[in-house]
């Protein structure tokens, strides 16, 4: 069956890597999440046929940041075939920024660096985020920035050049429709930049979008779940009018290759899905 099928059919996505790159855990305020924990999430993702999610912790990006990572920790400890993490910095306490990177990237199944400037009232390009810029370069990991607005896609062009070997995520693709086609602008110009398709603003085509403007190898799958139901993001990809070699690209693979090509001294985690 083709990929459409399994989606028309309601069956879970079996037959090739899916990997989430855009995730968290934890109760939201003022948000209604039916079952924030881990068992929720694995759940969902068993529905669908989702093998790993790349998760955060709602605390981290919130009030608490190393209580928010501890909660990854515990995802990722209990249940290491399923969860990969994201540690999450504040730029608000630059001090204490490298210490908490030291803490949690070596930890088994951490794989990147999760920033969320919007919630810590700050710009992406602020100087308070120069150590967990400096660990993505030397590590060549994955760094998942919220993303909303031309500006910060633009912090992001600068900052792509100044760590070339920092993998940069640009979560929601550049968050409202009209700083899509620049972020689309930004990842096709440069080797490190990628767009998740976590988009909140989704309309019917957006996924064609942007296969079409920066081919399906610059786009991830990503749902933001469990703040958002991963269903219809998973349909407009799986139902998406581009080729199966695509689909694959999106909905696994080509996070599957930001993870391989970590330096040896990042994350220890380096078990590839089937």
């Amino acid at each position: 069956m083709s990929i459409a099928d399994y989606v028309k059919k309601g069956l879970p996505l079996h037959e090739i890597p899916v990997i989430d790159c855009h995730n968290h855990i934890g109760l939201w305020k003022a948000f209604h999440i039916p079952d924030p924990s881990a068992e929720g999430m694995l759940s969902g993702m068993n529905r669908l046929g989702i093998d790993k999610v790349c998760v955060t912790a709602h605390s981290s990006i919130g009030p608490d940041y190393h209580f928010g990572n501890d909660m990854v920790m515990d995802a990722v400890a209990r249940y290491p075939d399923r969860f990969l993490g994201y540690v999450t910095v504040n730029p608000n306490y630059p001090e204490d920024m490298e210490q908490e990177i030291r803490r949690c990237l070596p930890v088994k199944g951490f794989i990147g660096i999760k920033l969320h400037p919007s919630c810590h009232g700050s710009a992406v390009d602020n100087t308070n985020y120069t150590a967990a810029f400096e660990a993505a370069q030397k590590g060549k990991l994955p760094i998942l920035i919220h993303i909303w607005g031309r500006e910060n896609v633009a912090d992001v062009d600068r900052l792509s050049d100044r760590y070339p070997d920092a993998q940069f995520i640009m979560a929601h693709a550049g968050g409202d429709v009209l700083s899509m086609g620049y972020a689309l602008e930004v990842a096709g110009r440069h080797a490190n930049v990628y767009v998740d398709v976590a988009v909140s603003t989704a309309y019917e085509g957006n996924v064609e979008w942007f296969v079409r403007e920066i081919g399906s190898k610059k786009v991830l799958f990503g749902t933001d779940m469990p703040f958002l139901d991963p269903r219809p993001t998973f349909g407009r990809v799986g139902m998406a009018e581009i080729g199966e070699e695509e689909k694959k690209d999106i909905f696994g693979g080509n996070m599957q290759r930001i993870l391989d090509q970590r330096a040896e001294d990042g994350s220890k985690d380096k078990k590839r899905l089937k």
